[in-house]
C-alpha cells in the first residue's frame, strides 16, 4: 500500500496473472459444478411460474384455478381408461394455444437419458388397451425465453378416423401417453419409467441447460394447423372425433428430471457452454 492507503497499480504482468487466476477460478468451478452433477444426483423440479399463456379457439377450461393447475406435480390415474378431468389439475390450451413456463429457482439441464416429461390427460378407450385417445402438442425449449428450439416430431397419417387412435402416428410429441403419476398414489413424476406422460432429452436438440418450456396445441385442420414433416396435418382423436369443439391440448404439468440450482451454475453455464 502507498502513504494514502491505496494500492499501487498492478503492473501488466501482474494483472496478467490476475485475470488467469480469476479464469481458472471460474473454470474450477464449472468443473466442480459438472462434476457434482454427474458423480452425485440432479436436482428434480417442477417450473416456478407461467410467462405467457397465448389461448387459443375454445379454451377456458380449467381457467379459475390458472395458474395453480400447471405449477407443482401431475395428478393422473392409475386407471389409464379413466384420466383425471379436474379444472384444479388441468388448463385447456385451445386449438393452436400455446403456454410457456419458467424454471426461475433452477435450470434444467442434459442428464442421463430424458430431461423433461409433460403431462396431459389422454386415455385408453375401454377395451382397446392398444390404442388411445390423445390431443396433441408441440414442445419447444429456450434458454433466454427469445430464441426457441422445438423437438423433432412427425405425424404418420394413417388415412383412417379409427387409425388416428394408435400411438405409432406421432413421434416427438406430447399428449400422447397416459399420466400414472400422483401425489395420492406415491409414483414418482421424475421416474419416466412409471409416471407416463411424455419424456424429452435435451441431447436431442443440442442444449446442455434451459429455463423455458413451451407446449403449443397443434390445432387442426383449417384452425392453426401444424404440419409434420411427413407433409401431413398433425391430426388426432381429439380433433377428428369430438362430438363437441375441442378445446386442445390440457396441460397438467411439466416437469424437469435433471436439473441444478440456477444460483450456484447459471452464470458459469453461461459463459462457459
Amino acid at each position: 500500500m502507498d502513504k494514502c492507503g491505496a494500492f499501487p497499480p498492478l503492473s501488466p504482468r501482474r494483472f496478467a496473472a490476475v485475470t488467469m487466476l480469476r479464469i481458472l477460478l471460474r473454470v474450477a468451478a464449472l468443473v466442480f459444478a459438472l462434476l457434482f452433477s454427474i458423480n452425485c444426483s440432479f436436482a428434480q423440479s417442477f417450473p416456478d411460474r407461467v410467462t405467457t399463456f397465448t389461448a387459443g379457439l375454445n379454451a377456458g377450461f380449467g381457467a379459475p384455478y390458472f395458474p395453480t393447475n400447471v405449477l407443482g406435480p401431475p395428478n393422473g390415474s392409475l386407471n389409464s381408461e379413466q384420466p383425471n378431468a379436474s379444472q384444479n389439475d388441468l388448463l385447456s390450451l385451445g386449438i393452436g394455444g400455446s403456454i410457456v413456463l419458467e424454471f426461475v429457482s433452477s435450470i434444467v439441464v442434459d442428464g442421463p437419458g430424458p430431461d423433461i416429461t409433460v403431462f396431459e390427460n389422454p386415455f385408453q378407450p375401454i377395451g382397446y388397451p392398444g390404442f388411445v385417445f390423445c390431443e396433441t402438442a408441440t414442445v419447444a425449449v429456450s434458454q433466454n425465453g427469445s430464441d426457441w428450439v422445438t423437438f423433432p416430431f412427425n405425424f404418420h397419417d394413417p388415412g383412417t378416423t379409427a387409425g388416428l387412435y394408435s400411438p405409432a402416428c406421432y413421434e416427438g410429441l406430447a399428449g400422447i401417453h397416459p399420466v400414472f403419476s400422483s401425489p395420492s398414489n406415491g409414483i414418482s413424476p421424475f421416474d419416466p419409467n412409471v409416471s407416463g406422460g411424455d419424456s424429452f432429452d435435451l441431447a436431442t436438440v443440442g442444449l446442455p441447460w434451459v429455463r423455458f418450456v413451451k407446449v403449443t396445441d397443434t390445432g387442426t385442420t383449417g384452425v392453426a394447423e401444424t404440419i409434420a414433416p411427413s407433409g401431413a396435418i398433425v391430426n388426432d382423436p381429439g380433433n377428428a372425433m369430438n362430438a363437441a369443439p375441442t378445446a386442445g391440448f390440457d396441460l397438467d404439468a411439466v416437469a424437469a428430471l435433471h436439473s441444478l440450482p440456477a444460483t450456484a451454475v447459471r452464470e458459469d453455464w453461461m459463459l462457459y457452454e
